[in-house]
């Protein structure tokens, strides 16, 4: 199953919306799920948050997870090809 373009936008405005509540409010590392509008669950590590999502009925996989206290840029290049 996988997320919607749709959705994952929804969840990254939901993100940039709350990221400074969810640096106050969890210790920094800590992942924090995001659906919804909102923060669904938080745990130190994150298998202990995929059970936490799973126990609520949410699929892992269609939540956005960030860290506490982490800073994520606007966009990221993850290819940059080089001509020889």
């Amino acid at each position: 199953m996988t997320t919607s373009n749709t959705e994952y936008e929804r969840n990254n405005v939901a993100y940039r919306r709350l990221k400074e509540t969810i640096s106050k409010a969890y210790p920094c590392g800590w992942f924090v799920g995001i659906a919804d509008d909102q923060v669904l669950a938080a745990a130190a590590d994150f298998p202990a948050l995929a059970a936490m999502l799973r126990a609520n009925g949410k699929d892992p996989r269609n939540v956005l997870v960030v860290q506490a206290g982490v800073d994520y840029p606007e966009s990221v290049t993850i290819f940059l090809m080089h001509k020889k």
